[in-house]
């Protein structure tokens, strides 16, 4: 049997110095309604609506989204199966897209739309934050089964998890995730391309949909944005 990714990924993804940045920026805004495009397994979602907020947990994973539900608190949050189109018009303060969702829309009309849906989503002067990994930093060079492999603890036995780049063609990166079972020896690929923009992109693509950037770090300290930044993070205003 193939590794329930949707089951494993917080153990695959333990950090969570991405949410600890979310939630004390959606406090020093006092957010009290937000929209977390692409929430995964639901980690963040929950940690805003555990405190005091109206959460909407957007994805277009079933599988993610069943273990999101399942998770404690996560009665407390109005998960939704889709895209960015699932958001109601005027409903949020605070909109975020966490764990590096802002890379998977490779295509710009894609992209485009997502922002375009999460302006219209948001009240006038709301806050949209998000991160992309820096192609500066080159970090698909470090994506190599030497440097990623993690073992994971399953019902059928210990699983290994790796990554490996396939391909670059910036800003387009292709790579595989692979999975061995040390028991059974069953073996899976899978690959995905990410979309690796420049902050000057990130910037037009924002003011283009009706935001003003209003805050760029180069990690999730706060540090200011260079060329060896691993992060590209954004906090931008919607704009009237």
């Amino acid at each position: 049997m193939a590794l329930d990714f949707a089951a494993a990924y917080d153990e695959l993804n333990p950090a969570d110095h991405d949410y600890r940045f979310y939630a004390a920026l959606a406090d020093e805004l006092h957010a009290t309604r937000v929209i977390d495009l692409g929430c995964g397994t639901g980690t963040l979602t929950r940690l805003l609506a555990g405190q005091g907020r109206a959460a909407v947990g957007i994805d277009p994973d079933p599988e993610m989204l069943r273990v999101a539900k399942e998770k404690p608190g996560g009665e407390h949050v109005d998960w939704r199966l889709g895209f960015s189109d699932r958001a109601d018009t005027s409903s949020a303060d605070f909109a975020v897209m966490s764990g590096h969702v802002a890379q998977v829309f490779r295509d710009d009309d894609a992209w485009s739309d997502a922002l375009q849906h999460l302006h219209r989503a948001l009240v006038p002067h709301a806050v949209l934050a998000f991160e992309s990994r820096n192609p500066d930093a080159r970090t698909w060079q470090r994506w190599t089964r030497q440097a990623t492999l993690r073992t994971v603890d399953t019902p059928e036995g210990p699983v290994e998890f790796w990554h490996e780049t396939a391909w670059v063609s910036l800003p387009l990166v292709a790579y595989d995730t692979l999975t061995r079972n040390l028991n059974t020896g069953e073996e899976t690929c899978d690959r995905d391309v990410l979309a690796f923009r420049a902050p000057s992109a990130l910037a037009r693509s924002l003011e283009t949909a009706g935001f003003t950037v209003a805050g760029q770090y180069g990690d999730w300290q706060r540090e200011p944005l260079t060329a060896d930044s691993p992060e590209i993070i954004l906090v931008a205003h919607r704009r009237p």
